[in-house]
């Protein structure tokens, strides 16, 4: 007697044809993020990267996988695979990210159809404070400050040299930062030289709660959808915001570079707070020289 042929059932057959008639795709196998970071705790769903690499790409997702993972850039609107390439996202796709502001500290798996990101899955957690770290901890910043002009308002039209140091590891979410010549001339490895702020006398910035410290966060979406800003908050609980050194997952990923400049405003109203223009220095703080 010949054994009878199972027959797949109605269900099976529907499931089958509707897949076939959308044009989907079965999922795609899960990527192995185990080596993603130096440091990956797979406790979580997804897994978290705690400690990202120190040297090289940050976060290095597997050749086999590449094409199709990657994070939303800066500025959102456009998903990066972490070989760089830069696709757009389906609506469903677009709002699926948003949720909780998730696109800000998550790395995906996406399906793609014809160019454009239709459906993506968390593969891998980056917290806020890691990405930040890696990407500006121990980092020199330099450029100018706007000048104290009296009345609790700012000379916007004006400037004076500063030099910011920031701390190389985060505490939490946030990066603890000095600003380096508040008080004294800094001499950077260069040969150039930064005037301690205090030498500007009345036009000092650092007046009342501005002071020396200030601390840094991210802060993905804060106005609108994909408004990420980086946010200088200063001791009296004020803050000023920029969006050129945002970083984001796909930052660390290669992907998507910081501005060579970071803008920063103060919230509110601009003439309130100091207002900076800062780049990132080659050049390290050299305690060794002294200089006026």
């Amino acid at each position: 007697m010949k054994t009878p042929v199972a027959l797949p059932s109605f269900a099976a057959l529907a499931l089958l044809s509707g897949f076939l008639l959308s044009g989907c795709a079965a999922p795609a196998t899960p990527v192995d993020v185990s080596s993603a970071c130096a440091s990956v705790s797979t406790t979580t769903t997804p897994p978290t990267c705690e400690r990202p690499y120190d040297t090289g790409v940050s976060v290095r997702i597997p050749e086999t996988a590449a094409g199709a993972v990657g994070a939303v850039a800066r500025g959102g609107e456009v998903f990066v695979t972490s070989t760089g390439a830069r696709l757009a996202m389906s609506d469903s796709a677009r709002d699926r990210v948003l949720e909780g502001n998730a696109y800000a500290s998550t790395i995906y798996q996406a399906q793609i159809s014809n160019g454009t990101v239709t459906e993506v899955t968390p593969v891998l957690t980056v917290p806020s404070g890691a990405t930040l770290a890696r990407a500006l901890g121990g980092a020199v910043l330099v450029g100018e400050i706007t000048p104290y002009a009296g009345a609790d308002v700012y000379d916007t039209a004006g400037s004076l040299p500063v030099v910011v140091a920031l701390d190389a590891a985060a505490t939490g979410d946030l990066l603890h930062g000095t600003i380096a010549n508040a008080t004294s001339a800094v001499a950077l490895s260069d040969g150039t030289c930064a005037p301690a702020l205090t030498a500007a006398g009345s036009k000092n910035p650092l007046q009342g709660t501005f002071t020396s410290s200030l601390q840094l966060s991210r802060d993905p979406s804060m106005h609108t959808s994909f408004d990420d800003e980086l946010v200088l908050h200063w001791a009296d609980s004020s803050s000023g915001m920029g969006a050129g050194f945002f970083p984001s997952v796909a930052t660390l990923m290669d992907a998507d570079p910081l501005a060579a400049t970071w803008e920063v405003g103060q919230h509110g109203n601009p003439v309130s707070g100091p207002g900076l223009v800062l780049q990132r220095s080659s050049a390290a703080i050299d305690t060794g020289r002294s200089c006026s």
